[in-house]
C-alpha cells in the first residue's frame, strides 16, 4: 500500500465502510507492529496477551467466549456478514498514536483474505489458534474493552479490575459473629468503590 500506514488504513475504511467478517480479519491481520509486545501505554492495550487485537480477530471467527465454536473457512455466508464490532476507529487510533510517537507500524492488505478465500482463511485460522486463542482463554476476563469512538484508546474493563480487589479483601473479612464485622464490610465496600472510580479514570 502507498502512503503512510494511516493513509492506507483510511483508504480501506473508505472502500469498506461496512466491513464483512472477512474484511475485518484482513484488516486486523494487516496491521503489523514489528518487535512484538511492548508496554508503552498504548501498544499493550492492543497486542497479546491482554490487548484487544487478539479478541477482535476471534470475534471475526465467531468466537466470543470459551466453549464457542469457530466458523468454518468454507462458511461463505458468515464471511460476507457484516462485522458486528468496532473496527476502523480502534485500528486508526492505534496507527495514529504510534505514528505520532515515530513508532514503526505497517499496514498490508491481503485481497484474497478480504474476499473470503477459503485457503487464506485456513492460513489465518492456524495463526489465530496458535497466537490469539491461548492468552484470551487463559484471561479471567477481558482487561480492555474495544473502544467505539474515533481517537479513543481501549477502555479498562471495570469488571476485570474488580476481581483482584475481591481476592485480596476476602481473606481479611472476619466471621459474621464478630461484633465489628459490619465495619469490615463497610471498609471493603469503600475499597471496591475506589477501585471502580480508578478504573473509570484509566
Amino acid at each position: 500500500m502507498t502512503g503512510t500506514a494511516l493513509e492506507g488504513l483510511r483508504s480501506l475504511r473508505s472502500r469498506y465502510p461496512n466491513p464483512s467478517n472477512a474484511v475485518a480479519l484482513a484488516a486486523l491481520d494487516g496491521v503489523t507492529i514489528p518487535g512484538g509486545p511492548r508496554t508503552d501505554g498504548v501498544t499493550e492495550r492492543y497486542v497479546a496477551p491482554y490487548g484487544i487485537l487478539p479478541r477482535m480477530r476471534l470475534l471475526a471467527w465467531g468466537w466470543t467466549k470459551p466453549g464457542d465454536r469457530f466458523k468454518s473457512p468454507s462458511d461463505s455466508s458468515w464471511w460476507r456478514t457484516t462485522y458486528q464490532y468496532p473496527l476502523w476507529n480502534p485500528l486508526e487510533t492505534l496507527v495514529d498514536q504510534l505514528q505520532r510517537a515515530s513508532e514503526e507500524i505497517t499496514v498490508w492488505w491481503d485481497e484474497d483474505l478480504a474476499s473470503g478465500d477459503e485457503g487464506e482463511l485456513s492460513r489465518s485460522f492456524a495463526s489465530v489458534l496458535q497466537n490469539d486463542l491461548p492468552p484470551v482463554q487463559e484471561a479471567p476476563c477481558p482487561r480492555w474493552i474495544i473502544p467505539p469512538g474515533r481517537g479513543q484508546l481501549p477502555i479498562a474493563n471495570p469488571s476485570c479490575l474488580e476481581q483482584p480487589t475481591k481476592d485480596i479483601i476476602a481473606p481479611l473479612l472476619p466471621k459474621p459473629e464478630s461484633s465489628s464485622w459490619w465495619l469490615w464490610l463497610l471498609a471493603a465496600a469503600l475499597l471496591f468503590d475506589d477501585d471502580e472510580r480508578r478504573g473509570r479514570r484509566t
